[in-house]
């Protein structure tokens, strides 16, 4: 009984991530839009965990910074880079974002 409730469990999970890996499959690479919100999740989770980023761990202030403060400042071959501006001290984020939407690394000058 309980093996057959882990695999109906482990069928509906398999569904659920290949769907999504499908809807990804279409678009191939994420869009301007969807880099800027990655890297606004990203700056927010960061003030409280260093990543290991070159601009280790963000102080408290980011976590309310809206994601209209995050643009695409350009696109490469193979990433988005996502330029972050804080309103009030004016400190500069950038992040590299992959085409499938891990952030690569982030540091304070636009050189990756």
């Amino acid at each position: 009984q309980i093996m057959k409730k882990l695999i109906a469990g482990l069928a509906a999970s398999l569904l659920i991530m290949s769907g999504n890996v499908a809807a990804h499959a279409d678009h191939g690479k994420i869009s301007g839009q969807v880099a800027v919100e990655v890297a606004a999740k990203a700056a927010k989770q960061m003030t409280f965990k260093d990543y290991g980023f070159d601009i280790g761990k963000l102080d408290g202030s980011w976590k309310d910074v809206s994601s209209t403060s995050f643009a695409v400042a350009s696109l490469e071959r193979d990433y988005y880079v996502v330029r972050a501006i804080h309103p009030d001290s004016g400190e500069k984020v950038y992040f590299k974002i992959a085409g499938n939407g891990m952030v690569i690394d982030a540091k304070e000058t636009n050189d990756f």
